[in-house]
């Protein structure tokens, strides 16, 4: 260039490659970048401020290109938060509509029990009146024979057949008391028992058990009603014998049968014999041959049909029958009724239970990733489980991404509480995450905008917690943060278990200065995160589920310590044995293979 001017533009490199285009010779980019540095030192050299102006205007191009890249993003946030949110808000409307069928249904179960209450305590008070009664005869029948006796009025036999009859009406008496009273006893265990059940699984198995127990029914059988298909579908296995005749699986409601005939009439159905069993179905329109087939074939020698009704609606039916013929009695087929009843509120209350319980699962898993990315020297694996008992949906959640420099970030986190807020909140905070984690990737930086997020966004009562590790695929170099959350484990090849010692912090939205530290995954070691329903719940302390976390890991074979989706299963499976799960278990494992 020989002293002469440099061009400011950039014409003069354009004309250089063109004629080397030309000239027939390559253009890679290693002479695109020396040329460009030698335009770039002849430039500082003969003009020194064209030269600072040009590297803040490629400076300035670089970090627009960089800021119109995170603006993309941020859209692209933006809109997955927007259809989240629009889900959210459809599955927030489903959910307040069957809590408020709930709060309906719950005040007539109120009513329905109260009643129910008050019709036990009358025949509470009908069996204190009648023990009174009882009471009474026998001292009447007792001064009577006194008085008898002292005035010599009749003759012995006379006297011997009177307290024959009188210890024969007490003896009758006292059996009607005491079966009554066996009845009430009955009655109120299958309430309790049905209190507890909170699904139709659960609902069905107390049925069964109290036909084999409280009526000593040989056989048991549950089915609920499809309305819009006009069908009995059994839920019950091993109720309804498997000879010719039987119903199926599926009973059409004009199907003659014990349990069709109950639903249709809306009232109990007695057979006390196979004779008695088969004019009833015959008169309801049934087969005669195939029911005489079916009555020829079959154990059973008597039946109770019972309708499962709510509100007059019916829900199902129930079916006992038994190997031997039964007398049933007026007392017996109203304690059946009123077993029917507390059934029926227990198969509507479960029905609703699992509704609601499967749209807070939908809800839930809608604002977790669909997957996991595959990348090159690390294996990630994740489990999540939700809590058993509850129908609302958690803040329990994981992810995993790649940063722009190739690494991958993984994080485990939880928004304490349940219902729709949680999950929205949950939502938020890894929308955040991702936003932040492109622009600042360190932890400490991410998690201090997280704070900054929720001064200005979520609530003081709010708390979440959360880990978040950001590792280089391949070596398994890595730093992580944490914001009150439990250490993470580490596994080594050999099965070692290592938690992280280092100080767990403050939850989010706490005035602290966030702080990071270095954590490797050496190749053949798997790091677990995880969050605090795995190891801790009513019966069990954080302190002694991190010992036995570290317990069962030491007893996982070595197959199992090699493939992170086996490593998980075993934890999830070996540490939640004998409890009740009463939170959600999350759990994410980042593997730097060997």
């Amino acid at each position: 260039m020989n002293g002469k001017r440099v061009p400011a533009d950039r014409w003069f490199l354009d004309r250089i490659l063109a004629m080397r285009a030309s000239a027939g010779a390559s253009v890679t980019d290693e002479v695109r970048a020396y040329l460009v540095d030698l335009q770039m030192a002849a430039l500082q050299v003969a003009h020194p401020h064209e030269y600072r102006v040009r590297k803040v205007s490629d400076a300035l191009e670089i970090a627009v290109t960089s800021w119109k890249e995170a603006e993309r993003y941020a859209q692209a946030l933006e809109h997955q938060l927007t259809e989240r949110t629009r889900t959210l808000q459809d599955l927030r409307i489903e959910t307040e509509g069957l809590r408020a069928a709930w709060d309906h249904d719950r005040t007539r179960y109120h009513e329905e029990i109260a009643s129910l209450a008050r019709e036990l305590e009358l025949g509470r008070d009908r069996v204190r009146q009648a023990e009174h009664r009882v009471q009474n005869l026998s001292d009447l029948l007792d001064r009577l024979e006194t008085q008898q006796r002292a005035r010599g009025e009749f003759p012995v036999d006379t006297d011997v057949t009177s307290q024959r009859e009188a210890e024969e009406m007490r003896g009758r008496l006292t059996d009607q008391l005491g079966a009554a009273m066996l009845r009430t006893a009955r009655l109120q265990g299958v309430t309790a028992m049905l209190a507890e059940a909170l699904t139709i699984e659960q609902v069905v198995q107390v049925i069964i058990d109290v036909g084999r127990t409280a009526l000593a029914a040989d056989r048991s059988a549950v089915a609920l009603l499809d309305g819009d298909r006009a069908v009995l579908k059994l839920v019950s296995s091993g109720g309804i014998p498997d000879v010719p005749g039987a119903p199926g699986e599926e009973i059409p409601l004009s199907h003659s049968s014990v349990m069709t005939m109950a639903v249709n009439s809306r009232r109990p159905v007695f057979a006390e014999s196979p004779e008695s069993l088969c004019s009833q179905l015959v008169d309801a329109g049934g087969d005669e041959a195939a029911i005489d087939d079916f009555v020829a074939l079959s154990d059973e020698r008597a039946w109770v049909g019972l309708p499962l009704l709510a509100a007059g609606r019916a829900l199902g039916a129930l079916r006992f029958s038994f190997t031997r013929s039964q007398k049933i009695s007026q007392e017996d087929g109203v304690f059946l009724e009123a077993l029917a009843g507390q059934c029926a509120l227990a198969v509507e209350r479960a029905t609703l239970f699992e509704r609601e319980h499967r749209t807070a699962e939908t809800l839930q898993r809608s604002l977790l990733p669909d997957r996991l990315p595959v990348v090159r020297g690390l294996v990630l694996a994740q489990r999540f489980r939700s809590g058993s008992r509850h129908v609302q949906v958690g803040g329990d959640w994981y992810d995993a991404f790649v940063l722009q420099d190739g690494r991958v970030a993984a994080v485990v986190g939880d928004v304490m509480g349940k219902g729709v807020k949680a999950a929205a909140g949950m939502g938020r905070i890894r929308n955040a995450i991702r936003a932040l984690a492109l622009t600042d990737p360190p932890p400490a930086a991410v998690l201090a905008g997280l704070d900054r997020v929720f001064e200005n966004i979520e609530g003081e009562e709010q708390i979440t917690t959360l880990a978040y590790l950001v590792v280089e695929p391949g070596t398994g170099e890595g730093t992580l943060a944490l914001a009150g959350h439990p250490p993470p484990l580490l596994v080594s090849p050999q099965g070692v278990p290592l938690l992280c010692e280092e100080e767990p912090s403050t939850p989010l939205g706490w005035p602290v200065s966030r702080r990071q530290f270095r954590f490797s995954i050496p190749p053949g070691h798997t790091a677990v995160l995880y969050s605090d329903g795995l190891v801790e719940n009513r019966k069990r302390g954080l302190d002694a589920g991190l010992a036995e976390l570290c317990s069962v890991v030491a007893e996982a074979p070595l197959e199992v310590i090699g493939s992170p989706h086996m490593l998980l299963d075993f934890l999830t499976d070996r540490i939640l044995a004998g409890y009740e799960q009463d939170d959600d278990v999350t759990l994410l494992a980042i593997r730097v293979p060997s």
